[in-house]
This record gives structure tokens, sequence and C-alpha cells, in this order.
């Protein structure tokens, strides 16, 4: 196997090289809690595509916890994670390293989570998604730099390809299915003949993952740089269409989805709301369920169809600043910068736009414990007032503080009237 020192040492900065070879020196010692360490998986990969890998995954053949906690100390780092499945987190200034304890594992059933064992390096490498992520290089003084490959993933590299390790990996765990799009997008690679008939073959298992693992590889595969072409890839494989029927995407929002970011807000936000908006109310619904997200994941998905019956009126032309905000503020700020993108170039995009740079920040000068300063009684005359106040900064009807309390004291008579 050919040895990786020197791409080690080109694609690594010296903090993280100094980190390397703290662990290897640690299970090179006599006392180390494990005899052997490696960097593996997606790292190596990395490196041997050129490409600056953002993680540091070591495996260790040995106690995994122990070690870590034996390597935070030897690094200046801390251990702030650990978990049932033998692994750890150690947090160092040059950044986090997950240490887990090579092992081997049994799924009960399909689509179920796995029973581990210790083991070896090989079955710990032989447990992986695809080969590509099977691959392991020694760290320790007497091998440092070693590539171990026992499933010919270094081959699968040059090729640019991704296969799977044994016909049951995806029935397995069928979120490897989604992975494989990720890696497919990311990396632009392609699925051997056998993987792809054996993803098209037990895509049906998505239905079986639980709502919660679901969402979490869709929420990374919107983390994904080439996340409109994940999601391409996806939709043609069939893939979205097995987690839920109503899933689909469409041409102008994977468009919109690779344009530049909407500044100082949520770019995750934005992309679903993009997502969504080829969904109807009853598919926007049942979507819901099948992922039971978050309350600012429900709110989004559920706002395309309260948008599509006005989106006329944001045409209109003799629309103030403050109907626009009338109109737009009960919307998240994702979904109306969505909106913005996928508006046509009519009055609607101008008001959205319009919008999204000036008008949702306006605020009157004046605040509740002024208005009660100023003789306004406390309880709901006070929010009235704040509103009116609020429409009036909108459309330049007034422009100073005192200004909006001579609007206070004219206005207060018929608000309170109103109000009984």
């Amino acid at each position: 196997m050919p040895k990786l020192a020197s791409h080690l040492q080109h694609m690594l900065s010296a903090p993280v090289m100094e980190a390397l070879k703290t662990a290897g020196a640690l299970a090179g010692s006599q006392t180390a809690p494990a005899t052997e360490v490696y960097l593996v998986g997606g790292p190596v990969r990395d490196i041997l595509l050129g490409l600056k890998p953002k993680d540091l995954d070591l495996t260790v053949v040995g106690d995994g916890e122990q070690f870590a906690r034996a390597f935070a100390a030897a690094a200046g780092g801390q251990v702030v994670q650990v978990s049932e499945f033998g692994t750890a987190r150690v947090e160092l200034p040059s950044g986090p390293v997950d240490i887990a304890t090579a092992r081997s594992e049994y799924y009960p059933g399909p689509a179920s989570l796995p029973r581990v064992t210790p083991a070896g390096l090989r079955e710990d490498l032989g447990r992986r998604d695809f080969s590509v992520n099977a691959l392991a290089v020694a760290i320790w003084p007497a091998r440092w730099g070693e590539l171990v490959d026992p499933f010919g993933g270094f081959s699968d590299i040059a090729r640019r390809r991704l296969r799977i390790l044994h016909d049951r990996s995806f029935e397995d765990d069928p979120t490897r299915i989604l992975r494989g799009v990720r890696y497919a997008a990311r990396l632009g690679f392609t699925f051997d003949p056998l993987t792809f008939e054996l993803l098209d073959r037990d895509k049906a298992l998505l239905d079986r993952l639980s709502p919660a693992r679901v969402r979490a590889e869709l929420e990374k595969l919107l983390h994904e740089p080439a996340r409109a072409q994940a999601l391409r890839l996806a939709e043609s494989y069939g893939v979205l269409a097995a987690i839920h029927p109503a899933l689909r995407t469409n041409a102008r929002a994977l468009g919109a989805m690779e344009g530049p970011s909407p500044a100082g807000d949520d770019r995750l936000l934005y992309d679903l709301a993009l997502l969504s908006s080829a969904f109807s109310e009853s598919e926007g619904e049942a979507i819901i369920t099948r992922l039971s997200p978050p309350n600012e994941w429900r709110d989004i998905i559920n706002a395309w169809p309260k948008y599509r019956p006005i989106a006329s009126v944001l045409d209109r032309k003799d629309l103030s600043p403050s109907e626009v905000v009338s109109l737009l503020e009960p919307f998240p700020v994702p979904v109306v910068q969505a909106l913005h993108s996928l508006a046509p170039n009519t009055l609607q995009k101008e008001h959205l736009g319009q919008f999204l740079t000036r008008f949702r920040t306006i605020r009157p000068e004046t605040d509740g414990d002024a208005l009660l300063v100023a003789g306004v009684p406390q309880g709901p005359a006070v929010g009235a007032l704040l509103a009116e106040l609020k429409a009036a900064r909108l459309d330049g009807k007034v422009t100073s503080k005192q200004e909006e309390l001579d609007l206070v004291r004219r206005r207060l008579p018929d608000v309170l009237r109103r109000m009984g």
C-alpha cells in the first residue's frame, strides 16, 4: 500500500499535524489504552482527492474513550462528548477530533439502529457506507502514513465512483442512500452499476426511517454546497418520492438555491422555503406529518398556500408601505426572501424587495413606556397606537418623535372611544 506521509504534510495544517503526531506517539507508548490509531474515512478520502478535510476522525484498536481522555490530556484539549457506541469528541485549539473504538456492527432489522461490539480495523472499515470511506492511514510512528485499503476504495476514488461494501448495506441503513446522493453531488462521483441497482431496490426502505432520522439527513443535504444538485439527483433517482410522494422540487427553486445567499439570515431556512414552494397546502401538511419538524420548519412549509392569494395584491400600484408591511409581516423572513428570489420582475418583486431592504426595519421612536408617560392608559390602546405610529412612520406621515406624540394626542380620544 502507498504511503501518504507527504499527502498529510501537504494537506493538513501544522496544528492538525501536531495533533495527529501526539495521538500517534500516545498509541506507540507502552502505557496507552490503544496500540493502533488511524485517521479514517472521509478525511482520508478528501486528502486523496486533494481536498482539505473538514473533520478529523480517528479510530483506535483498544479503548476509544480512555484513549480520548489520555489524548486530550497530552494535547491540551478536553473531552466534550462520549457516546454509547464507543466514540468521544476531543476539543482542541485546532478544532474537534472525533475518536472511535474500532467496532463491528449488527443490524437486528432493516433501518434499525446497530448493535456494536469491539473489533479490529478491517471489521471497522467493513461496516462503513462506501468503499471510498473505508480507508485508513496509520499515524503511530512505526507505520506513519501507511494507507490501509481492504475494500478497494483507492481505486474507486481514482474512478470517481461510489460502491457499497455488501448487498445489504442500504437495507441495514437506508440513510446511506441519502449520504450517497450527497457524496455524488459534492464530489461529482457516480454510483457503480450494482450499487445503483441496489439503491433502486432498497429506496422504499426510507419509509421505515423515523421522522427525526429522515429530517436530520435532509438537513445535512440542505447544508451541502451542491445542495441543488443533490436534490436533483435525489428526485431523479426516486429518493425524494420514497421519503414521501409529495416531496419534490421545481427548476426555478433549484436555480435560486444556486444563487447568492441572502444576507443576514439563515441559509438553511431560506433553502427550505425555496424547496417548499413546490408544495400545495395538503402536500405541505403531509410532509410536516412525515418529518415532524420544529415549529420554524412548520411555519415555513405552511407559508406558501397563505401567500398565493395575496401575490396579485402585491402587484397593485396604489399600495402604501404600511399596506405592504401588513401583507408580508406575518410571513417568516426566509419565506419572503425566497418569494423575492422566485417572483417575476413586476411590482410584486419590487414590493418584496422594499420590505426586505427597508420597510421591515422601520419602527416608531416612541415606545410603549413613552405612551404611558404621555397619558395613554395601560391596556389595548397602547398596542393600537403603536400600530398606528408604525404605519404613519412607514408612510411618511410622521418623521420625528415629537410628531409621533402629536399624533398620539390627536388619535387617543378616538382610540379609547372605539375600545369602549
